[in-house]
C-alpha cells in the first residue's frame, strides 16, 4: 500500500509540475505572440516587418531620407513612419501607397521598395 501511494505521489506531482510548465509556457507564448503583434518603432527610422521564407519576421529599417529596395517582392506586414517625411511605399501592380509620418500601416503587403516622397502624396 505505501508503494503504491508512493507512485500515485510521484505521479501526482509530476502531473502537476507539467500542467504548472504547460501554463507558464502557454503565457510566455501569449507574452512573445502579443509582442510580436506590435509593430517596431524607432524615431527617425521607417521601421518594416518583413515575413521571411521560413515564416520567421525581419526588421527592416530605413534611415529617414533614405530609399530602401528589396532584391524581391518582400511580404511586409507593418509599416512604421517614425520621421519626419512621407514615404512611398512600392507594390507590384498597384499604385504607390502613402505613409505619413507618425502613421502605422498593419496589414499584409508584397513591397518591391520604400522611396522618400517630397510631398504627402506619392506620384503613380
Amino acid at each position: 500500500m505505501l508503494r503504491h501511494n508512493a507512485l500515485r505521489a510521484v505521479l501526482v506531482g509530476a502531473t502537476m509540475t507539467g500542467l504548472a510548465a504547460f501554463g507558464t509556457g502557454a503565457a510566455s507564448a501569449a507574452d512573445t505572440q502579443a509582442a510580436s503583434d506590435v509593430p517596431c518603432h524607432y524615431d527617425g527610422y521607417v521601421c518594416v516587418t518583413v515575413d521571411t521564407i521560413y515564416t520567421m519576421e525581419a526588421t527592416v529599417t530605413v534611415p529617414e531620407g533614405e530609399d530602401y529596395t528589396w532584391i524581391r517582392p518582400a511580404d511586409v506586414t507593418t509599416i512604421s513612419n517614425d520621421t519626419t517625411k512621407t514615404y512611398c511605399v512600392h507594390q507590384d501592380l498597384e499604385p504607390p501607397m502613402p505613409v505619413a509620418p507618425g502613421q502605422t500601416v498593419e496589414e499584409p503587403l508584397t513591397v518591391t521598395s520604400i522611396t522618400v516622397s517630397a510631398t504627402e502624396y506619392c506620384p503613380v
